[in-house]
């Protein structure tokens, strides 16, 4: 399972790589952000489905704008799982001209966001046989007001719900934090109450290790994304850190295709286990069983679903996928005097030995084929609408002078 991620982004893999944080939201993605249209977020949500589904997962933890239509369109008819959250923030197209000062921030944006993220889990928490249900997503501490957080955090514990939030996510966040507060983001959310385990926290790779242990203290969940951060920061993201530090909800996401360049937890489990091992200087961290549990059922946990999903119990929806070991790469399969499976399946496992989900006792893919979606229609719609906004964003992303547009000038891509 996804505990993070944005499927909606998908039609721009491979477009937002290797440049310097700072750069990457600002120069990258945000050329591309303002010719994204509705419909686009819908053939990228589709692609992004497809593609983790294929891969093993059945449960997505989604995260972005005006969520009704990707729920109502993608998510529902494809038959998987997934965890709601519309992002509410105060930012506009004028918000952000320079990221060393501090962002203007428009009430009246947050209020619409606030508003239609309750409607949004007023009409979806439960849909779907229960397999849609929903989280409140204040966006960021320096995307909305201390304001505004307080009152997203009151609304999630009047309605029992989770929020989930991007926390300590870089130095581009860092900047603007110190500059409106004098703080760090995991200071002053613990300063304002945010801290606790309501909260399901995502990144946090600009935390301190004292922070990490802060957060591991008040409960926090959280969930790690090393591909991406590990592309778009070029940091690894403290999962083996939280936990040594006496953290109890962990889980992995994705984030997006624009950063990480796939949905594929069984690629995602060895990315995360070699990360901390090497971040750590210790084989031993995050080893092969408790990396596959934290893609499972600790993840489960983590997103407020580990009662129902995650393990095969007895009482338990019956979310599960099949896979082939009878390939050369997963080959030998023992079990004495080791049971090689659960390393094999990390560290070896690729994605495509997917024979078959089930998700809530229904068939969803068989033999390789995803069954709730027509494959050929969703790869096709997907790149005619990434060929619209990319040529649209063309000269526009060329004149925002990243170093990305640097190495496109030299013909390196």
């Amino acid at each position: 399972m996804y505990a993070h991620i944005h499927t909606s982004l998908s039609l721009l893999r491979g477009e937002a790589q290797d440049v310097p944080e700072i750069e990457w939201m600002l120069k990258t993605m945000a050329p591309f952000a303002r010719h994204i249209e509705p419909e686009h977020r819908l053939k990228g949500a589709a692609l992004g489905v497809l593609e983790a589904l294929r891969s093993g997962t059945t449960c997505f933890g989604e995260v972005g704008s005006d969520m009704a239509p990707l729920a109502e369109r993608v998510f529902a008819p494809s038959g998987v799982r997934a965890r709601l959250a519309s992002t509410i923030n105060e930012i506009g197209p004028g918000s952000r001209p320079d990221p060393h000062k501090p962002y203007i921030f428009f009430p009246d944006i947050g209020e619409r966001k606030l508003k239609q993220s309750i409607e949004f889990v007023e009409r979806w928490d439960g849909a779907a046989d229960g397999r849609i249900t929903c989280m409140l997503a204040p966006h960021a501490a320096d995307m909305m007001s201390k304001e505004l957080l307080l009152r997203v955090k009151e609304e999630a514990e009047e309605r029992g719900l989770l929020m989930h939030m991007h926390v300590a996510q870089g130095g581009r966040e860092a900047i603007q934090m110190r500059l409106r507060y004098g703080t760090t983001t995991v200071r002053f959310l613990d300063e304002i109450g945010f801290l606790d385990d309501g909260l399901l926290a995502a990144h946090c790779h600009q935390a301190s290790d004292e922070e990490v242990a802060l957060l591991a203290a008040r409960g926090v969940r959280y969930v790690s994304c090393p591909s991406s951060i590990g592309i778009i920061d070029g940091i690894t993201p403290p999962l083996a850190l939280y936990l040594a530090s006496g953290g109890r909800s962990a889980a992995l996401g994705s984030d997006q295709a624009s950063g990480n360049n796939c949905h594929n937890m069984l690629m995602e489990m060895k990315v995360a286990a070699l990360l901390n091992k090497t971040r750590h200087r210790n084989p031993t961290v995050l080893p092969a069983w408790k990396t596959l549990r934290i893609a499972t059922i600790e993840g489960a946990t983590a997103i407020g679903l580990g009662d129902q999903i995650g393990s095969l119990e007895p009482g338990k929806k019956a979310d599960l996928i099949i896979l082939n070991l009878k390939a050369p790469h997963m080959t030998p399969i023992i079990s004495r005097p080791v049971k090689n499976i659960a390393p094999n399946i990390v560290y070896s496992a690729r994605g495509d030995e997917v024979e078959a989900a089930i998700i809530d006792g229904k068939v969803v893919m068989k033999e390789g084929r995803v069954l709730t979606m027509d494959e050929e229609q969703v790869i096709a719609e997907a790149q005619r609408a990434a060929e619209i906004i990319t040529s649209r964003a063309a000269e526009e992303f060329m004149a925002a002078g990243s170093l990305l547009t640097e190495a496109v000038k030299k013909g390196l891509l």
